[in-house]
C-alpha cells in the first residue's frame, strides 16, 4: 500500500505561512502555482525575505543527492524559486507576464554541501525594465542568480533568459 502524504507538504505549508505575513496577494500566487512547481519536494525553504531581496536554502538530503553531490536539476530549481519569488513580489506593483526561454548552470565547485541563493532586483533595474515594457510591450532579459556553500565559497551561477509581456489587466 501507498503512502498518501505528499513528500514536502510541510514545507510547503511553512512557505505559505511565510509569505502570508509578507504579502496575501503572493501566498494566494504560490497556492494557486503549487501544482505547477516542483520545488517543495527538493526541501527548499525561503531563509530570508526582506522587500526585494530574497535568499532561499537547498539541504542537502538524500531526496536531491547522488552519491554526495546534489544534482544539478535540484540547484536549477533552487535557482529558479529564488526569481520567481522576486518576479512575483514586482507582479504586485506592475501588471506582466514573464515566462523562461533558456537557463544555463556554471557550477564552480563540487556540491555536496547545503546551498544559500540571494538574489535582488534593484528598484532602478526594474524601473528600467518597466519603461521598456511601457515601450516595446514585450521584452527579453537576462537574470543570474548566484548560489553559495555553506562555507562561504560559490557553487555556482545560473542564468536566466527571460521573456516579459505587458498585462493588459492588474493581477488577480
Amino acid at each position: 500500500m501507498r503512502h498518501n502524504k505528499i513528500i514536502g507538504w510541510q514545507t510547503f505549508l511553512e512557505v505559505i505561512e511565510h509569505v502570508q505575513k509578507v504579502s496575501p496577494w503572493l501566498s494566494r500566487q504560490i497556492a494557486k502555482r503549487a501544482s505547477e512547481w516542483p520545488f517543495w519536494y527538493s526541501g527548499l525553504r525561503i531563509k530570508d525575505w526582506v522587500g526585494y531581496r530574497v535568499c532561499v536554502h537547498l539541504p542537502h538530503s538524500f531526496r536531491n543527492a547522488v552519491e554526495g553531490e546534489i544534482c544539478q536539476g535540484h540547484l536549477l530549481l533552487g535557482a529558479e524559486l529564488t526569481l520567481r519569488l522576486i518576479l512575483l513580489r514586482y507582479r504586485q506593483e506592475f501588471p506582466f507576464r514573464y515566462r523562461f526561454l533558456s537557463s544555463r548552470v556554471d557550477l564552480h565547485h563540487y556540491v555536496n554541501h547545503s546551498v544559500d541563493y540571494r538574489f535582488e532586483i534593484t528598484p532602478a533595474e526594474f524601473e528600467r525594465l518597466r519603461l521598456e515594457l511601457a515601450r516595446e510591450a514585450q521584452v527579453i532579459t537576462e537574470f543570474v542568480v548566484h548560489g553559495f556553500l555553506v562555507d562561504g565559497r560559490a557553487a555556482g551561477s545560473f542564468t536566466f533568459k527571460t521573456a516579459f509581456e505587458l498585462e493588459k489587466f492588474l493581477p488577480a
